[in-house]
């Protein structure tokens, strides 16, 4: 009667450590997945920041086109998003441009550098910080 009793025991605690591995694995996908669908989540709202921030240069240019005194200092609603263009600044023959979107915690900061005379780009690039 020994013999059955160990034997139960036996049986119990392979399945009781099977059934954790499983779980084990199961929660390692699903927890994967999750942070799978977080990355996707956090490039759509980099995304949609630069295209606010690239929007509102373009905003910008419009009004250095209507008025070359334009100076910037002002915040352009996009949609349903905001953004905020800096001093324009004269550096030499060139203005330079600076806007900011922020979209769920994504920011993105550019600069664009345009001849004074035609509008035309010399760069555009994205920096950490004004």
């Amino acid at each position: 009667m020994t013999a059955i009793n160990k034997n139960g025991y036996i049986a119990i605690t392979t399945s009781i450590i099977l059934s954790l591995m499983v779980m084990v694995v199961a929660i390692a996908l699903g927890s994967a997945n999750l942070f799978t669908r977080l990355d996707v989540v956090d490039f759509y709202n980099k995304q949609t920041s630069y295209g606010v921030a690239r929007s509102c240069l373009n905003d910008a240019l419009l009004k250095l086109a209507g008025n070359p005194g334009y100076a910037g200092n002002e915040t352009v609603n996009i949609s349903y998003w905001q953004c905020t263009i800096q001093a324009i600044t004269a550096v030499g023959a060139n203005k330079v441009i600076k806007a900011h979107a922020a979209v769920n915690g994504a920011t993105t900061n550019l600069q664009l550098t345009v001849v004074a005379a035609t509008l035309s780009t010399v760069s555009l690039e994205e920096v950490v910080k004004f």
